[in-house]
């Protein structure tokens, strides 16, 4: 981690709480069949000894798959040879649409995780999809990245039956403009005020994987029956409150200490997203 560090006392935070009380943190009754599309930082969140979700997940009773590098069960006619190969934040409109999401709600392959739990059979339910971490650099505007997102929607819309989780793209540990990136994701997670804040569904959210990885007071989470969005007023590194936490030498992949925080807090607000999911359907 950075050599400088700064000791407080007392930790402010700024919380965000969902307009959404009383969630239900427990298990699916039934297992569910989850899809991940992800790369190497997803690879290393979800495998056992590392972050350990991909064990958490199955004791909550989902079943994963992944999209990885080299993932190419899709028809020819999708925009890249090998999709998997593809999951910038740019990439995202050439995945939801008619032509590859078919493919990815029937895919059984699992490179990084061997599951636990009999596969249930039939198609994913839910899908989360994440870019890699070099997509926590947004350049000098966001309306760019708020423009994708808002065109997922269309997609999202016309598929109630499903249930779509994005994964904000992790920080690196240095990245320029960084207060934008952490616009973009407060942006993101805001229902109230930002991406969702018209969506007519309930089948579309987010869990911020940047935010819990920049600080050990940042948090998004169930606490108390409430999803919070935590973001520390007085970070444990000031000079560098939006970028990478939990790192090791100058590997921008977290570590496993932030993996696991990651699962912990992820998790329980899967669970409560997917009750919110299936009162609403």
């Amino acid at each position: 981690m950075r050599n400088l560090f700064v000791l407080l006392l007392l930790a402010g935070c700024v919380l965000h709480k969902s307009p959404i009380e009383n969630v239900d943190t427990s298990p699916p009754e039934r297992v569910v069949k989850l899809v991940f599309i992800h790369h190497s930082c997803g690879r290393n969140w979800l495998e056992t000894g590392n972050g350990n979700l991909g064990d958490s997940l199955n004791a909550n009773n989902y079943f994963v798959s992944e999209c990885y590098y080299g993932w190419d069960e899709h028809p020819d006619t999708a925009h890249y040879s090998v999709m998997g190969d593809h999951t910038d934040t740019e990439d995202w409109p050439y995945w939801f649409n008619d032509v590859v999401m078919p493919s990815v709600y029937k895919s059984n392959s699992h490179p990084s995780y061997d599951n636990k739990i009999p596969d249930p059979g039939g198609e994913n339910e839910i899908i989360m999809f994440k870019s890699c971490f070099p997509c926590s650099y947004v350049g000098e505007s966001i309306g760019d990245e708020k423009a994708i997102y808002n065109a997922l929607l269309d997609y999202f819309r016309q598929h109630p039956e499903k249930m779509f989780v994005l994964v904000t793209p992790p920080p690196m540990i240095t990245i320029e403009n960084s207060h934008l990136t952490r616009e973009l994701t407060n942006w993101l997670c805001d229902y109230e005020n930002g991406w969702l804040k018209d969506y007519p569904l309930n089948n579309v959210f987010v869990f911020d994987f940047y935010n819990v990885l920049t600080d050990p007071n940042n948090h998004h989470r169930v606490e108390d029956g409430e999803i919070q969005h935590i973001v520390s007023d007085n970070p444990v590194d000031l000079e560098h409150p939006n970028e990478l936490y939990y790192y090791s030498g100058s590997d921008n992949h977290p570590t496993p200490e932030g993996n696991r925080k990651s699962t912990e807090e992820f998790v329980p607000l899967l669970n409560a997203y997917y009750h919110m999911w299936k009162e609403k359907e």
